[in-house]
């Protein structure tokens, strides 16, 4: 396949397979440069496609090379304090940064190794022609999509709050019941030293009351016994 970059010129373009989308983008292309037999050129891996918007919120990704380590978070950590520049090539290690410009969206192609300058042109021209096939309404699609985010979260935090006000009332509740255990306990342990009390009170009055019985008996034995004797038979009273 051939593209025409700047001031004329064929450039030569490698094969192209079909890149693995993401969020909801449409099919992209992976990119293998092929050098010139007549010289040596460094070779450049294509990892992957961010496609961002004008705010440089992450709209999809095209994952071209699944073993690459880096992630969008490396593309935030990475970008110059001036921000994105078209065709200005910024790095993280090895790894290369290349946006692109194209239209209202941001096409930033992470390469192992940076791309060189002939190849831009090209890479630019097929970044174009994704652009035509992407929905037009993407960026709208994906604030929406954002915004429907951000409603679950306050949905999620709503029910987060929710629960931890539950969590607190059970909480205070199983509190109020260890305290109220507590005081059972006490009372328990208060309504049986009261009846021990109250057996010992009771043994000693039984123990009395026996000790009074036993007594009296043997107070009014002698009386009866004296009161139950006969006079003599042979004894005459003295005449007057």
């Amino acid at each position: 396949m051939y593209a025409r970059g700047k001031g004329g010129r064929k450039m030569k373009e490698g094969s192209m397979e079909e890149a693995t989308p993401r969020e909801g983008l449409g099919a992209g292309v992976t990119f293998f440069s092929q050098p010139s037999p007549s010289k040596t050129v460094p070779r450049i891996d294509y990892e992957r496609i961010f496609v961002l918007d004008d705010a440089r919120a992450l709209i999809g990704e095209y994952v071209l090379r699944d073993d690459c380590p880096l992630e969008f978070e490396d593309l935030q950590r990475s970008t110059p304090a001036n921000g994105l520049r078209h065709l200005v090539t910024f790095f993280q290690g090895e790894y290369a940064f290349t946006p692109f410009r194209v239209e209202n969206l941001w096409f930033v192609i992470l390469t192992h190794g940076a791309p060189r300058i002939e190849e831009r042109g090209s890479i630019g021209t097929l970044l174009a022609a994704m652009r035509v096939h992407l929905p037009l309404s993407l960026p709208t699609a994906y604030v929406t999509h954002e915004a429907q985010l951000r409603e679950w979260s306050r949905e999620l935090d709503t029910r987060d709050a929710d629960l931890s006000r539950r969590e607190q009332r059970v909480e205070r509740l199983e509190a109020d019941l260890k305290v109220a255990a507590r005081r059972l306990k006490d009372r328990e342990t208060e309504v049986q030293s009261r009846e021990a009390r109250l057996t010992t009170l009771r043994d000693y009055a039984i123990h009395m009351q026996r000790a009074f019985r036993r007594s009296r008996s043997r107070s009014t034995s002698p009386r009866e016994s004296k009161e139950a004797t006969p006079d003599s038979p042979g004894s005459v009273p003295p005449s007057p």
